[in-house]
């Protein structure tokens, strides 16, 4: 098998991507799968910035990544957005405009349109299988 499941962009080191913290992997990982059931291309576009001037430390901190949304159509960004939050939402960071818990953000901050990926400062260690443990 040489299907290769995860792109970086030309700007983005490969070995950034084993400097960003565990949970991301996670993420990641959820987002690689709905390409690959969506058959569309899954690229890293940016994971640790810090010439930009952010709102939030979460690229910095290696709980942000940001992915391209090239080939898909607006149900597929909805779609993936939507199952993003449903499956690994609840390691999503909280926003600083209205304090909702997200693990994805569709934007675009003058770079072009993106899904942002972001994960908690701190993170919950209930987590099993994506799915958050009942107590």
């Amino acid at each position: 098998m040489n299907e290769i499941f995860l792109k970086v962009n030309q700007d983005v080191l490969v070995s950034e991507l084993q400097q960003v913290r565990p949970d991301m992997l996670l993420v990641l990982a959820y987002f690689s799968m709905f390409c690959w059931k969506n058959r569309l291309q899954c690229v890293v576009t940016s994971v640790f910035e810090e010439v930009i001037e952010r709102a939030s430390d979460t690229h910095k901190e290696g709980r942000g990544v940001d992915v391209s949304v090239r080939g898909f159509g607006p149900k597929d960004i909805s779609d993936c957005i939507d199952y993003l939050n449903e499956n690994v939402g609840h390691l999503g960071a909280y926003s600083f405009s209205d304090n909702q818990q997200r693990v994805a953000i569709y934007h675009n901050i003058g770079f072009g349109n993106h899904i942002h990926l972001q994960v908690a400062k701190n993170p919950t260690m209930e987590v099993i299988g994506g799915k958050r443990r009942k107590k």
